[in-house]
């Protein structure tokens, strides 16, 4: 592989209370980090989050393929560095502790917006680890216990369930997606629990000590694949929430 292109900000800018960093409909070459201070991010005039020092965002625009489709204002005095979207898929290479910064703001992210959608979201693809089966009825997750381990759907006869306190949010059930990750990148209890309906085959990644920082380094493909998801899953949940 080719060294990785040095990956530096274009610019950073302060921004002044109520000025706008980037309006819906513009450019999604950028995307952009909070240094300090806060900003605001509205859809079609309705506000969707809050987001303060070290949180990411606009990279959903850049894989959603269309222009922005979100309004970021500075609500107080804010310093926000501003990146090329194209890096992202080189970042965990170049930049393991920006990737870090990435992930960890997008989970929040997601972990905020589907609190209020009260919607699951699909997830993406990882990398062929450990494989384990699971016998119908058999849970692969509980709710509320502790692990780092993240997980892949190699095959399922009839999916997996995703249930909060016993209520069934949502079905995993294409091979490839993945779930479990959110734990490890937010080191909290498991936020849902996942369950074999028919048999099914899943991969684990053994996630070890070291913290996200060391998976970046040691696996920086699967960063650029866990970021490339969080943006297609923060994207989906950006749209419920404006319906």
């Amino acid at each position: 592989m080719l060294d990785p292109r040095p990956i530096e900000s274009v610019e950073v800018r302060e921004y002044r209370p109520g000025e706008v960093i980037v309006r819906e409909g513009a450019s999604n070459r950028y995307f952009y980090a909070i240094l300090q201070g806060e900003v605001q991010i509205s859809q079609m005039d309705k506000s969707i989050r809050i987001l303060t020092d070290r949180d990411v965002f606009g990279l959903e625009n850049y894989y959603r393929g269309f222009p922005y489709s979100t309004t970021a204002k500075a609500t107080k005095t804010s310093r926000i560095a501003t990146y090329e979207s194209e890096f992202i898929d080189e970042i965990a290479y170049a930049k393991p502790a920006l990737a870090a910064t990435v992930m960890r703001s997008a989970f929040l992210q997601l972990e905020q917006t589907t609190s209020i959608a009260e919607a699951n979201i699909p997830y993406g693809e990882t990398i062929n680890l450990d494989l384990k089966e699971y016998n119908d009825g058999q849970v692969i997750i509980e709710e509320g216990t502790s692990g780092t381990e993240i997980f892949k759907l190699y095959q399922t006869e009839g999916g997996l369930e995703v249930l909060k306190k016993g209520v069934r949010i949502g079905i995993i059930k294409n091979p490839g997606e993945y779930f479990g990750e959110m734990s490890f990148i937010l080191n909290e209890s498991r936020s849902a629990t996942i369950r074999s309906m028919g048999k099914s085959m899943v991969e684990v990644i053994p996630v070890q000590d070291g913290g996200l920082e060391r998976i970046i380094n040691e696996n920086p493909e699967v960063a650029n694949k866990i970021i490339t998801t969080l943006a297609e899953r923060l994207k989906k949940m950006n749209l419920q929430l404006v319906k």
